[in-house]
């Protein structure tokens, strides 16, 4: 299946509200951490897109994730029918594309997004998995993006 980040559907506001905390099933855990099954996906609309994704117990583990849209120009994912099969979807409609970003320790005014694999979220059972993309040969799992000191 084929998915596009920055259609209508990826917006991740999932309730409206200004701040929003949405528990995700990961059924497959994260890669490196398959023990992780539930996390809670954390944002707030001042912060978009930037977005915490948060294991529940205290001090647990924790990602900053955004959602591409409007970021990453032209990427779309091609997942596998398996991956389709246990998020349970049928269209790009239902998917959110989160992407785990990665803060180089110079603090350089850049990032690195793994567009090689997302998390795919189910928006309608906010079940969710990581998934190597179909199409991996045309993004990079350290994709930079230059944020030169300011908000994007």
């Amino acid at each position: 299946m084929k998915l596009k980040a920055g259609e209508e559907s990826n917006n991740p506001e999932m309730t409206g509200e200004t701040e929003s905390r949405n528990q995700i099933t990961l059924p497959q855990g994260l890669f490196g951490f398959p023990e992780i099954r539930s996390m809670d996906l954390v944002y707030d609309k001042e912060e978009l897109p930037f977005m915490w994704l948060r294991e529940e117990k205290k001090d647990g583990l924790a990602f900053i994730v955004l959602e591409p849209g409007g970021i990453i120009p032209n990427y779309s994912v091609e997942i596998a029918d398996s991956d389709v099969g246990i998020l349970g979807i049928t269209g790009p409609e239902d998917t959110l594309i989160l992407n785990i970003v990665t803060l180089p320790p110079d603090q350089s005014g850049k990032i690195f997004l793994n567009l090689v694999g997302p998390i795919i979220v189910n928006r309608a059972t906010l079940v969710a998995k990581q998934c190597i993309i179909n199409n991996h040969e045309e993004f990079s799992a350290r994709h930079a993006l230059d944020i030169g000191g300011e908000g994007l």
